[in-house]
């Protein structure tokens, strides 16, 4: 049970940092990437501990050309507070894709205490399959994993609290577009690989969203366009920091496939979804 939590804050924190990320930058990056790819668009892959956590549609690398590969992950914030104090957080890990679209993770998260950094003993593991709609965690400190089934369109079924905000009227909300720079970074060689790079500057004007200055984010993307994934992005955000994510040692083909299986000797628990009778 102790794994189980852990792993739910890493992950669940990991993927907080994942949705402000792409409600921040999604128009952005659509637009970097067009501009320096002659118009083309495509999401940009923002790490959950890694650089592979996606949308489910964006996962399934069958759809966007990915080609299978093996990489080792690491993921770095730093975050400077108003009174001088920098805070350091880091995960490495493991990451593989094979030719189904099924995404492998594997994560080691760092642990502060004071000023030291020490490694965590624990280890995190992600398994996303788009052909089961499922995607398995578990840890290494359990023995224990859960299976999380995506619900079929149309048959969730929705609770009485969500029906009744459902009809309630809110005040019109119209969120405030930020003006936005895409700058074509070129070419470049990382780690073996020949890259192309974007970056997008993200201004709200002072007042836009509390802000009493001018807010600037930035977002710089290293795509490997032979093998349709991110190789370096950097997000530059005040708010929380700097955020480095980063693969390297790809090693393409098709990854074993045994990373995809739950170990042996692990309970599995299966959470479905509610569905209307």
């Amino acid at each position: 049970m102790r794994g189980n939590r852990i792993f739910q804050f890493v992950f669940g924190l990991a993927g907080l940092g994942l949705m402000l990320t792409q409600s921040q930058a999604a128009l952005a990056q659509e637009l970097s990437v067009a501009s320096h790819k002659g118009g083309g668009s495509s999401a940009a892959a923002v790490l959950s501990g890694g650089t592979g956590t996606k949308a489910c549609s964006e996962a399934d690398p069958g759809r966007r050309g990915i080609e299978p590969y093996t990489a080792t992950s690491k993921t770095t914030q730093v975050q400077k507070l108003a009174n001088g104090v920098t805070i350091t957080h880091e995960s490495t890990g493991m990451e593989a894709v094979d030719s189904s679209g099924r995404r492998y993770q594997k994560m080691q998260p760092s642990v502060s205490s004071g000023a030291d950094m020490r490694i965590a003993e624990t280890f995190f593991f992600n398994v996303y399959d788009p052909v089961s709609q499922t995607t398995t965690n578990w840890s290494s400190d359990s023995k224990e994993a859960t299976v999380f089934h995506f619900p079929e369109p149309g048959k969730v079924q929705h609770s009485a609290t969500a029906t009744q905000l459902s009809t309630l009227k809110l005040p019109e909300f119209k969120p405030v577009q930020p003006k936005v720079q895409a700058e074509d970074l070129g070419t470049k060689t990382i780690d073996g690989l020949e890259v192309t790079g974007a970056r997008t500057t993200m201004t709200y004007p002072a007042g836009s969203i509390g802000n009493d200055q001018p807010l600037v984010i930035t977002n710089e993307d290293w795509r490997s366009t032979e093998l349709g994934i991110e190789v370096l992005q950097i997000n530059d955000d005040p708010r929380t920091g700097v955020r480095t994510m980063e693969l390297t040692d790809v090693e393409r083909g098709e990854p074993d496939p045994a990373l995809f299986q739950v170990p042996e000797g692990f309970t599995i628990r299966d959470q479905n979804p509610m569905e209307q009778n």
